[in-house]
């Protein structure tokens, strides 16, 4: 047996409007094609659904009979429809990304908000660590992309530049420092310097600095939040680049360029050379190159 679900909306539309023509207007369809179907239908199931004389249509014992099995088969239809779009709407391509913290704070959580508005379906996954980490992830296949502040020397590694970010000091907001028009590094010698860590992207930059000047750090932290703290409550003063001043928006904090000290750091997307990226990747991949950050 092979009705259709056509052939059932034809039906229950005509025991609605009891009509021909008032049925085939209901379901958008002429009333000769609305008769065939009908007509289908009733050989299909080997009997007659309705009795009609030239002034009315009337459903007969076997079509009251067949009322409720049509309506189960639209139920089933319908519930089956909407559990596919469902599934379709809520089944989401997941991307690996690994990127350094530094970089998440500004740049990529608006790059990622405005990803997700145009992907719903893709869900991304942040692998927020450190560069050496991050490049071990795309290394082992955990992760298809990876933004880095250091491009790696590896052959089966394919490295693009970006954008460079540039440092900024950050101070107390009654910090001597704050008071001079012009900030040039020498000016930095006699304060404390808080740093971060050996082996975070940020502290590889600042000590060409601090090396070539003879700086000390007063104390050294792993994370943004900590830097902020300390620099809030005046205990010392910080170098930081353009993507996390938004995380040293306080009302403690003052940002000063030092007008000498020409440091940046290079931003990198990087990928496996020898790995196919997945096409949500490739959506990822072409969406970064279309936001690129600019200081």
């Amino acid at each position: 047996m092979n009705i259709s679900i056509k052939q059932i909306k034809a039906f229950l539309a005509l025991v609605e409007e009891d009509n021909f023509t008032r049925a085939a207007q209901k379901i958008h369809l002429s009333q000769p094609a609305f008769s065939s179907l009908i007509a289908n239908l009733e050989q299909e199931i080997g009997y007659r659904l309705f009795d009609r004389d030239t002034r009315k249509v009337q459903l007969n014992e076997n079509g009251i009979h067949f009322i409720k099995l049509a309506r189960e088969l639209m139920f089933a239809y319908e519930r089956t429809t909407k559990e596919i779009r469902s599934h379709a709407n809520n089944h989401q391509e997941k991307l690996v990304v690994a990127v350094m913290p530094s970089i998440v704070v500004q740049w990529i959580s608006q790059l990622l908000a405005t990803f997700h508005h145009q992907h719903t379906n893709i869900k991304v996954e942040l692998l927020d660590t450190q560069w050496d980490s991050c490049l071990q992830a795309l290394l082992q296949g955990h992760a298809e992309l990876a933004l880095t502040a250091k491009s790696p020397s590896l052959t089966e590694i394919s490295s693009e530049f970006l954008f460079s970010d540039k440092f900024y000091l950050i101070c107390h907001i009654n910090h001597p420092l704050v008071s001079k028009e012009h900030i040039e590094l020498k000016d930095l010698l006699e304060y404390d310097m808080i740093g971060f860590t050996k082996g975070t992207s940020i502290r590889h930059y600042v000590d060409k600095i601090v090396n070539l000047f003879g700086i000390n750090y007063v104390v050294e932290v792993s994370q943004l939040t900590t830097m902020m703290g300390l620099v809030a409550a005046n205990y010392g003063i910080g170098l930081v680049p353009r993507l996390t001043l938004f995380q040293f928006e306080h009302r403690n904090l003052v940002v000063k360029d030092v007008t000498d000290m020409n440091l940046e750091r290079s931003i990198y997307l990087i990928k496996h050379k020898e790995r196919k990226l997945s096409a949500q990747a490739e959506n990822f991949y072409h969406h970064i190159k279309a936001n690129i950050f600019s200081n």
